[in-house]
């Protein structure tokens, strides 16, 4: 009988003229190293952009640490990008017909099996998304977190 194996990683994005650019390979070379392949991958790294950059540019407004951390278990992967604000929620937005921005949140939706937001007052938030190795795979959707006693901001 197989036992399932809990991975984490783990980096912190501080040059962000090239912080999306690192993310992404960092994110495919790690999911690379743990025997993903395929379509998930790439639904990871286009997630993994799309939350950094909004770190960066919404949260961090070009200043200060973003944190990317991955976990994998049983074939169930969470993506989290960690911002120095608290105080920044998601926002629901219709994006402009030629408007380059305002569609990353919406991709990640489509991308993720889960997503939503942690939120701890005076020490940032945690923007954070799951995939699924293998679609077929049961669904387990929680109210917990593994952040320990983290409040949890249902998916928007």
């Amino acid at each position: 009988m197989r036992r399932p194996v809990l991975r984490t990683w783990e980096t912190s994005l501080t040059e962000h003229g090239t912080s999306v650019r690192v993310a992404r390979r960092h994110i495919r070379d790690q999911l690379t190293a743990w025997g993903w392949t395929g379509e998930r991958v790439d639904d990871l790294v286009l997630i993994a952009s799309e939350l950094v950059t909004n770190a960066v540019v919404h949260a961090c407004q070009g200043h200060g640490e973003v944190r990317l951390y991955l976990q994998e278990f049983d074939g169930d992967c969470r993506i989290e990008v960690w911002d120095p604000r608290h105080d920044l929620p998601l926002q629901e937005r219709r994006p402009r017909r030629f408007n380059e921005g305002g569609r990353g949140i919406d991709l990640v939706r489509q991308l993720a099996l889960d997503f939503g937001v942690i939120v701890r007052r005076g020490t940032g938030k945690r923007v954070w998304a799951r995939v699924l190795l293998d679609e077929a795979a049961p669904v387990t959707l929680g109210e917990t977190t593994s952040m320990g006693s983290c409040p949890l901001i249902r998916p928007v």
